[in-house]
């Protein structure tokens, strides 16, 4: 949570500097980027939590698979790379400079193998507390860093740069934190599935094991990858699409004020993952995840409403008057989500705890299919406003086989 407030912090720096023009190409640049990293990731991260807090699985052998896996998939992504900053960079917008940073920061991925697979086993062994700590000092050294770059003139690529040193220091400390704190007190023996929490609820191929090979991981990983891919493309995909419907003025705008909104989730992403571990091995699953819904609506309702009812001063703040009143009035729109972002959030990581992700794909394909279709009618009819009620549509989509979803593991 600390890390996100000193992020915004640093939002107030560079939406002033970079101007609204900019802004727009930094925020295309930072969802695709989120993309690739999406897909360095691979649904891996959840899945190192689950296997070795449940002893299918050393935390040292889960270490050294997946960095293996992820360097591959790493060097798989030059491809798509390659392309967007090639041949379909006129179609978005962006320039050169902003397509030479976003290589930039596809080289800055590089060293976050190591330390997301770092953060997994942290994660697995209920130390999130130094993951959390290590966000907080990568977000110190980024912040610094980019305010340096920025007021030196730098622009983009000086932000992407920043990244690069950032995220080489941050996976140092992480995989020390691993190696030192967390392996040995996860490295448990292993367990028949039969013995394990929600056995009968268990979906994916015979436990991991220490020799398990890549397939194994891929297999059982895949639908945690595609279901996070499909929830940043129809959550996020309105970023991409700005620029070159409505122009990099509008994509600004509405950046700014999403990075309000996406500022309010910090309660619910963090809470959520500080439970899972302990879903995934609950004895009464229906009640720990009925209290917790609970607990994450007395939050986010009287939440979103004041932010709705500030949104002006809010981004007089953030922004600055350039931004008014356009981003006051996408912050208005967008913050109507929050309750059902809380919810789904909460549903989604509740499905992967008891092995049920496979559930999560039809719902985020539903949910992919109508969010392009309504951006691409709303956004050049009605810009950053079309995109913002998409935004919030699109949850509601979600929610309802979400719902249905979360009845077969938790009724009730």
């Amino acid at each position: 949570m600390a890390a996100r407030v000193i992020d915004a912090g640093f939002a107030l720096v560079y939406l002033r500097l970079l101007g609204r023009t900019d802004v727009g190409s930094y925020q295309f640049l930072v969802v695709f980027t989120t993309y690739l990293d999406t897909l360095i990731d691979f649904g891996l991260n959840a899945l190192v939590a689950r296997e070795v807090s449940c002893g299918r699985v050393s935390a040292a052998a889960a270490f050294r698979a997946v960095n293996l896996l992820r360097l591959g998939i790493w060097l798989v992504g030059l491809v798509p790379v390659a392309v967007v900053y090639g041949p379909l960079r006129p179609a978005t917008n962006l320039s050169a400079e902003a397509g030479l940073a976003g290589w930039v920061f596809y080289l800055a991925l590089l060293p976050s193998v190591l330390a997301k697979t770092a953060t997994g086993v942290l994660w697995a062994a209920e130390r999130l507390e130094l993951s959390a700590g290590v966000s907080v000092l990568s977000t110190v050294l980024r912040t610094a860093l980019g305010a340096v770059v920025l007021f030196g003139g730098l622009g983009l690529v000086g932000l992407a740069t920043a990244s690069v040193a950032t995220n080489v220091i941050s996976a140092v400390v992480l995989w020390w934190l691993a190696a030192s704190r967390a392996m040995a007190s996860t490295a448990h023996p292993r367990v028949a599935t039969s013995e394990l929490p929600l056995a009968a609820e268990y979906e994916g191929p015979e436990p991991t094991g220490e020799h398990a090979g890549a397939a194994r991981w891929l297999g059982e990983s895949w639908p945690l990858f595609v279901n996070q891919l499909l929830q940043g493309l129809f959550f996020k995909v309105d970023a991409l699409l700005l620029p070159g419907l409505a122009g990099n003025a509008a994509a600004g705008v509405y950046a700014a004020a999403y990075k309000v909104s996406e500022g309010a989730g910090i309660v619910s992403s963090s809470f959520t993952l500080a439970l899972f571990p302990r879903l995934a091995r609950a004895t009464d699953f229906a009640g720990a995840y009925r209290l917790a819904l609970r607990v994450l609506l007395q939050v986010a309702f009287p939440l979103a409403a004041g932010i709705a009812l500030l949104a002006e001063p809010i981004m007089a703040v953030v922004g600055g008057r350039d931004y008014l009143p356009d981003s006051a009035i996408a912050l208005a729109i967008l913050i109507c989500y929050l309750p059902l972002s809380y919810a789904n959030g909460l549903t989604q990581y509740m499905l992967i705890a008891a092995g049920r992700q496979r559930l999560l794909t039809g719902a985020f394909v539903a949910a992919l299919i109508f969010n392009l279709a309504a951006n691409l009618v709303l956004i050049p009819r009605f810009g950053y406003v079309g995109a913002a009620w998409v935004t919030v549509a699109s949850e509601i989509v979600l929610l309802v086989p979400f719902r249905l979803a979360a009845m077969t593991v938790a009724p009730g």
